[in-house]
């Protein structure tokens, strides 16, 4: 039996990956309490979400097997796929990884000082200047579009809560923003 290739590796990670996070999402979608008068309440977006993540995951390693055997079989032709070396995080830009991972953590940061607003006003401009945006409209236009549209689909069209932030309450804003 033929040992698995690097990409296919790194595709098993993706799914391990998928099915942590997925489990934890669906664990927390699972404590938001159940509407019973609505067909589709304030829980089903985000238990959809979970499980999807973790179906997709599932669904990268079927994938991925397959792949693998057929390139197994397409190796004992001849064919050559010194290439596939080059696939996953080898060459990956660890510096950006961390920028990322670091917006993330000055999301959740923000989220529990300023609230949903502020936190996805500032993280998406750190986002754009992270993957190497330096156009100040951009900087400026996008993540102001980008809040009142989550804002207006998030707060507005869903009825999720959005809490006030520990440090500064700017929550009628996002109220005037969502209509509510």
């Amino acid at each position: 039996m033929r040992a698995l290739s690097y990409r296919t590796k790194i595709e098993f990670g993706v799914t391990a990956a998928c099915l942590v996070f997925g489990g934890f999402f669906t664990v927390l979608a699972m404590q938001i309490p159940k509407d019973m008068e609505e067909i589709i309440g304030p829980r089903s977006v985000p238990l959809f979400l979970g499980v999807m993540m973790m179906a997709l995951g599932v669904l990268i390693s079927i994938l991925s097997v397959l792949d693998d055997k057929n390139d197994a079989a397409a190796d004992t032709n001849g064919a050559d796929f010194s290439g596939d070396d080059d696939f996953g995080f080898r060459d990956s830009d660890i510096k950006r990884v961390f920028e990322v991972i670091g917006c993330g953590i000055v999301y959740i940061a923000l989220f529990w000082a300023f609230g949903y607003l502020v936190a996805t006003l500032i993280s998406l401009g750190l986002m754009l200047l992270a993957f190497g945006n330096r156009k100040l409209g951009t900087l400026v236009a996008l993540p102001i579009a980008g809040t009142i549209i989550y804002q207006a689909i998030f707060m507005g069209l869903m009825g999720l809560h959005d809490p006030a932030g520990e440090l500064i309450d700017i929550s009628a804003v996002g109220n005037f923003i969502s209509g509510n």
